[in-house]
């Protein structure tokens, strides 16, 4: 137990004396903090009014059209008019007479830049409807708002359990389902890589020969795994830390900017383009609201808790596969970059489990109680991402414990095998 002490001392204190360690530990949070602040500070950068020109020979859109936050409609009496006030960043809105009642193109006119895609879809929206309503007042003698009432009829189904009324929020938990199984595959590969990368510098260097002389193969192995553990847990737990720190330092210097933001977000409502705002947005059940109370709906340290435990467990099996993989491969005196994409390869191939589920995902959301979830979440090498994908919607306890069992068991295995490759391909 002392030699294993000394090699997790000696495999985590190595690896946080590394630079790249604290480099990613540092950038990583600030990246997540910019990305989080820069859409709220671009959408803020970019929210300024622009301002049409409306020449409108058919006399249908005149004085009809609505300014929003977007943009300012102001009626131009000709199109020569319009182009001699027209300032730098200014648009013309020219719709010309027909011999039809019907007008069939609309021009948007520009000198400066090209307007953005949400200003279009403003003022194509608006056209749309005006004119739809003036079909049916004057052709069909409808009136808009009966037809209206009709086009935008929906009815919302509730998917709710029977016992206590809660709702499924499926697209939700969806959606941090896939987020939570690419995060866990990601984590497990790149972390195995290192035990990998461990094990052939040191098999170049004949370091490994030195310490798997003096202590057991099992220990080195799983001192060399521990210590890698050691190190993901920590820069995890300092990425959490630091990057809460950066967020909240962000908001504290601009606190207005994102009150706004989160305003905006509130009352900003759904519509779609040529439709006029539904009168089930009226009120409408926001899309941050549902996310909210989808992710209130996930019991959260259950998830945690399990996404670490799937982590160390997943992690301790394909570090253990990876390991073996390179005692046993051969290394080069010359041409290391040949054999590092050659121990690439032979990793991904190993790993290669685990970006099954992932292709296999939409298959195990369409169904995450089917067979083929329940035989991914139990067999070794796809349980961590299929556990995933399915914890969101509720899993199985005795699934969970049978993926858990088998495991462990395979990395029983796969630690002595590794332990015997170090013994064999090490001394020799």
């Amino acid at each position: 137990m002392k030699n294993l002490m000394l090699i997790l001392r000696r495999e985590y204190l190595l690896r946080l004396r590394r630079p790249s360690f604290w480099v990613l530990t540092l950038l990583v949070p600030v990246v997540l903090a910019v990305l989080y602040a820069l859409p709220v500070i671009a959408a803020q950068k970019s929210a300024r009014q622009a301002t049409v020109l409306v020449v409108d020979q058919t006399g249908l859109f005149e004085g009809s059209l609505v300014s929003t936050d977007e943009v300012h409609f102001h009626t131009m009496p000709s199109l020569d008019y319009a182009r001699q006030q027209a300032g730098k960043d200014d648009l013309i809105l020219f719709v010309p007479m027909r011999e039809t009642t019907i007008p069939r193109d609309a021009f948007l006119y520009y000198s400066g830049s090209n307007p953005s895609t949400t200003l279009q879809s403003t003022v194509d929206g608006q056209l749309q409807t005006l004119l739809r309503n003036a079909i049916l007042e004057d052709v069909y003698q409808v009136e808009p708002s009966v037809y209206h009432s009709v086009e935008t009829t929906n009815i919302k189904l509730h998917t709710q359990e029977a016992g206590s009324g809660k709702e499924s929020f499926v697209r939700v938990k969806t959606v941090v389902a896939v987020v939570l199984a690419v995060l866990l595959t990601l984590a497990i590969v790149l972390f195995s890589l290192q035990v990998m990368r461990s094990v052939q510098k040191e098999k170049q260097n004949r370091v490994a020969e030195i310490l798997a002389s003096t202590v057991k193969p099992v220990w080195l192995l799983v001192g060399k795994i521990g210590g890698v553990a050691l190190t993901a847990l920590t820069q995890t737990i300092l990425w959490i830390i630091l990057t809460t720190l950066c967020i909240q330092g962000i908001q504290s210097t601009a606190p207005d900017l994102f009150a706004q933001a989160r305003e905006q977000q509130e009352h900003r409502s759904l519509a779609t383009k040529g439709v006029e705002a539904t009168a089930q947005y009226d009120n409408p059940v926001q899309l941050v609201d549902e996310a909210v109370q989808g992710l209130t709906a996930i019991h959260l340290p259950t998830v945690a808790g399990m996404f670490l435990l799937y982590f160390l467990l997943g992690y301790l099996l394909y570090g253990a596969l990876l390991a073996t993989l390179a005692s046993r491969l051969d290394s080069y005196s010359s041409g290391g970059g040949t054999a590092d994409a050659d121990a690439l390869q032979w990793a991904l191939l190993v790993a290669l489990p685990l970006f099954v589920v992932l292709v296999l995902a939409p298959l195990v959301l369409r169904d995450p109680s089917g067979s083929l979830a329940s035989w991914l979440t139990v067999i070794p090498f796809t349980a961590p991402a299929a556990v995933m994908l399915r914890l969101p919607f509720g899993l199985p306890v005795w699934q969970a414990v049978l993926g858990i069992v088998l495991l462990l068991i395979t990395f029983a295995a796969a630690a002595l095998a590794a332990a015997r490759s170090y013994r064999s391909h090490l001394l020799g």
